[in-house]
């Protein structure tokens, strides 16, 4: 079968006019050219696909745990689809937040230093492109809490806390309350809005415009990647 929905040219002007905020540059810089400038090559998030296919496998490896991902914010707006659809009259992109949530989660999954369920679950994260940021629990808004209202009290012999913001993790071990982090995906480097960026063959900033298919918020596509690592982390655990 011959695909035919192919705009490989829709590219073209990327070999000579890097993208602001895309690897375009670095990419020719490291690779002396010879990267697959087309939809982005190997920093292109099209290849999550082969982590949401290992994703399938994990999650039939970790027995009872549920994992659910969700899109929380766009553009600083929990408003999904109002985001959205203001992004799209704006011909710009927009970010967004994604949480995802295991459960039920067993003790002392994960170990204390380098191989921490945090380490391990943030290593796997930034292999998704355009993640920028992660937080467990109560995450940065930690830094505004006290020590008395940031710690989650026992209440049960088998762990369970009244609270959850060190987001199911003590010491790098998980602690058998829920798995609770999100990850901040950046807005789309492909925009419709006009751009300075400099010209590989002239040497000068010129106006780059972007055309072709673009996703206004690639953050929409992220959270059942971010489910298949969350799989393959914790597989590798219990394996």
């Amino acid at each position: 079968m011959k695909i035919k929905n192919i705009k490989s040219g829709d590219y073209d002007h990327i070999l000579k006019q890097p993208r602001p905020g895309h690897a375009d540059w670095v990419a020719k810089m490291k690779f002396d050219g010879f990267n697959d400038h087309r939809g982005g090559g190997h920093f292109s998030g099209r290849l999550t696909l082969a982590l949401v296919a290992a994703g399938v496998v994990a999650k039939k490896m970790i027995g009872a745990i549920q994992i659910s991902a969700r899109l929380v914010e766009a553009g600083g707006n929990s408003d999904i689809e109002a985001a959205i659809a203001r992004a799209i009259e704006e011909k710009d992109s927009i970010g967004g937040i994604i949480e995802c949530v295991a459960s039920p989660m067993p003790i002392g999954i994960g170990e204390p230093f380098f191989d921490s369920v945090e380490s391990m679950l943030a290593h796997a994260a930034f292999a998704i492109p355009a993640v920028k940021g992660i937080e467990f629990g109560s995450g940065f808004a930690a830094a505004k809490m006290k020590g008395s209202e940031h710690n989650d009290r026992i209440t049960s012999l088998d762990g369970k806390t009244a609270t959850n913001h060190a987001g199911g993790i003590n010491g790098g071990l998980t602690n058998g309350n829920d798995l609770v982090f999100r990850v901040v995906v950046k807005p789309t480097s492909s925009t419709s809005q006009p751009q300075q960026t400099i010209n590989f063959e002239s040497g000068k900033l010129e106006e780059l415009m972007i055309g072709g298919r673009h996703d206004t918020c690639i953050a929409l596509r992220v959270p059942v990647v971010l489910e298949a690592i969350t799989a393959i982390v914790l597989a590798g655990f219990m394996a």
